[in-house]
């Protein structure tokens, strides 16, 4: 077709026509800028709504059927608590679900039943309606969706009281202090479901601060007994504390160490023969109390800990030489400071923030009384000697270390954090680990490590229950055995995960009809999208099932407690999509300005073509392809850019970060990283809008160029 052609003649930059062709560079440019921001501001968006809303599944599910008050007074719930196969109590839908008998009320042998109860509901055939089995078997038998799995669900409320023991600094003494306190929130505690996946992906893997911590407390005996102040420290006996420590380092394999705030101490008998080292000397009243030594030469750095009067820093250099040591002022008279034997040498500490290569000596945790005790071999630069030998962990804390998360099987040896195991036939499923002597693990939300909680602290989940005399205070000993990350959710950062065992236990002391969403049924799939039919095929199958009244079936966008977040995240969309389309319709109007002053220079070219029999329509489709074409290279140009920009995002946000001093989005909102996916959707909209907008805005310069006579064109030149 010659009209591509000639099309493809005026998109080319000429010298004759620079100012066409500068003004169509810019609006190509003009364009290319709005698609590039609007691709990575809509990827990242909608990267993190996906992110938000997996992390409100994770805590919920996509789909979820809650008893109705009429279920808590129907004659299926109430016939447990006189009935003897029942135990005389009121039994959860799990339990309910794993029964065999639907009915177990025998009139020969238990009470007879009030006459304030309902009567039962009974089907045809006289056999009592039981509404939890007919509920799981009309979920299992949903068509059309994957992945779908029920499970009960159930939540409470418990106060978490956990003892927070840390090594502190001290900066008077050449040891840390061991300081501790004490945290307590009541929070609604939730059974863990161990297939939930999407939880699986909220977990956080251990940090090496919560390794240290972990290890630092394999020692301490775990105290249900916490007080407003903190009472001694009780440790364990040896042979349960190398048991944990073999437990411990099944699991885990340190590569590298840290040296703590305040600095290492470093053992005498690691210093070589020869050397030469640049310190600082701390003097207290004019005596040397300790040495400062910087792994990098003419480093500036010195303990972060506040020293009080009397003390004074000093630049020196330490010369050890033939088991003698010297220490030489670097500034004033360069006088000598002191020499003796190295036995008599102040204690040397190696600057905080060193990192150390380190091998533990298997060995050592036969002998070892706690974790400072274990003896690792060491290796390092410090400044232009290299250190070498074995020496005690100590304050010393993990830094790099390789970590087993993920098994194929059971482990004989559980690890002390949240764990899966992963079946070649089965989806991986999540394991909270019970260790003897410190309880049962917990999964805290992310905003508790925020407040200073880490991996393997103690403390117990205390509830009320009624005893023979009294209601008097329980309490269940469990340590913290991992972090996930809540999202949004508004009760996210007080939601506990802990074994379902224990959620049964707390909340049996509870009346079940005034704890709204304590009990149920999660319907968890592959989609969130399918949650809609999900629902709807549900509420079909109860009609049929008689059901109905029992249950409410609600999707995760129903929610009282995510409602509203959920519709103000679609308003937002969709106001960001309005938005976007106003942006890239100026944009483009760019095009209109263009085209039409290249009407204007082309009249006489026009005037000919039409002269050789071009139609009106022809005309317009070269000018009308000029604007399609101007719209489509702006908008590859703007994706191109969007494409890198979102697979480096998160480099980009963390040098902004630091450009402005704190950090550009708040990892307690928008987790640690941005999403670095580029949104299909997105693509799909901008490179639909602009193209759409592109030619509409080429319509009315090709129309103008269409109507343009031949005889007018050729008599006005």
């Amino acid at each position: 077709m010659y009209e591509l052609g000639i099309a493809a003649k005026y998109l080319i930059p000429r010298r004759r026509q620079l100012s066409v062709s500068i003004i169509s560079m810019v609006s190509i440019l003009v364009i290319a800028v709005v698609v590039w921001l609007i691709v990575v501001f809509f990827s990242v968006t909608n990267g993190l709504m996906n992110s938000w809303v997996d992390k409100l599944i994770a805590l919920t599910a996509p789909v979820r059927v809650t008893p109705t008050p009429h279920y808590y007074q129907s004659h299926y719930y109430l016939i447990d608590s006189i009935s003897g196969a029942s135990d005389y109590s009121l039994k959860t839908i799990g339990e309910k679900w794993e029964s065999n008998i639907s009915d177990p009320y025998d009139a020969n042998y238990d009470t007879e039943t009030p006459l304030s109860w309902p009567a039962p509901e009974r089907r045809e055939n006289g056999d009592l309606i039981d509404p939890v089995q007919s509920a799981f078997a009309a979920i299992h038998n949903v068509v059309g969706v994957s992945g779908i799995t029920a499970t009960d669900y159930e939540t409470t409320m418990a106060n978490l009281r956990l003892r927070i023991l840390r090594q502190k600094a001290n900066p008077y003494s050449i040891s840390a202090d061991q300081r501790q306190s004490t945290l307590s929130q009541v929070s609604y505690l939730g059974s863990m479901d161990p297939n939930n996946q999407k939880l699986l992906q909220a977990i956080a893997p251990p940090s090496m601060q919560d390794l240290t911590n972990l290890l630092s407390l394999l020692a301490v005996k775990a105290d249900d007994s916490l007080e407003e102040v903190p009472g001694p420290i009780q440790y364990e006996r040896k042979s349960t504390v190398r048991q944990r420590l073999s437990h411990f380092f099944k699991n885990i394999n340190i590569e590298q160490l840290k040296t703590p705030e305040g600095g290492w101490r470093i053992s005498k008998e690691l210093l070589p023969q020869q050397a030469v080292w640049d310190v600082t000397v701390i003097k207290r009243h004019n005596i040397v109390d300790r040495m400062v030594i910087a792994q990098q030469k003419n480093s500036t750095s010195l303990l972060s800990i506040p020293f009080g009067e009397g003390y004074k820093f000093e630049p020196a250099k330490l010369t050890i030489f033939n088991g003698n040591y010297a220490l030489t002022a670097t500034t004033g008279s360069k006088e000598e400071i002191s020499k003796a034997h190295l036995k008599d040498m102040p204690p040397i500490f190696l600057e905080q923030g060193s990192i150390i290569h380190a091998k533990l000596n298997d060995s050592s945790i036969s002998n070892a009384n706690d974790a400072s005790s274990l003896i690792f071999f060491v290796k390092f630069r410090l400044q232009d000697n290299v250190v070498e030998g074995p020496t005690q962990f100590g304050t010393l804390q993990i830094s790099k270390a390789t970590i087993n998360t993920l098994f194929s099987e059971k482990p004989e040896l559980k690890p002390f954090w949240t764990y899966s195991v992963n079946s070649n036939k089965e989806p991986a499923q999540l394991i909270l680990p019970t260790i003897e002597g410190m309880g049962d693990g917990i999964l805290l939300p992310k905003s508790f490590k925020t407040a200073g909680t880490l991996l393997g602290d103690t403390g117990y989940l205390s509830y009320y229950a009624p005893t023979a005399s009294s209601i008097q205070e329980q309490r269940i000993p469990v340590f913290v055995s991992g972090f996930y990350d809540p999202g949004i959710i508004p009760i996210g950062g007080k939601y506990i995960l802990a074994p379902k065992e224990i959620t049964t236990l707390i909340r049996s002391f509870y009346n079940h009809e005034e704890v709204p969403l304590s009990n149920g049924i999660n319907v968890r799939l592959d989609q969130p999208s399918d949650a809609d039919n999900v629902k709807e095929q549900l509420q079909k199958a109860f009609a049929v099932a008689g059901i109905t009244p029992y249950w409410k079936i609600e999707t995760y966008r129903d929610f009282e407690f995510t409602k509203d977040i959920i519709q103000q995240l679609e308003s937002e969309k969709r106001l960001y999509t309005l938005l976007a389309t106003l942006i890239i319709i100026v944009a483009c109007s760019n095009i209109i300005s263009m085209l039409i002053i290249l009407v204007n220079d082309k009249k006489l070219e026009i005037g000919i073509l039409r002269s050789m029999g071009a139609t009106s329509l022809s005309i317009a489709a070269i000018f009308g392809t000029c604007g399609l074409v101007m719209g489509a290279v702006g908008s590859l140009l703007g994706i191109l850019a969007a494409l890198i920009t979102v697979r480096n995002i998160q480099p980009l946000v963390d040098f902004i970060g630091r450009m402005q001093g704190y950090e550009m989005f708040n990892p307690l909102f928008y987790g640690d990283s941005l999403p670095s996916e580029v949104s299909y959707e997105a693509l799909t909209f901008v490179i639909g809008a602009t193209t759409f907008i592109s030619l509409l805005a080429g319509i009315i310069p090709a129309v103008k160029a269409s109507l343009l006579k031949p005889s007018a064109i050729l008599k006005a030149e």
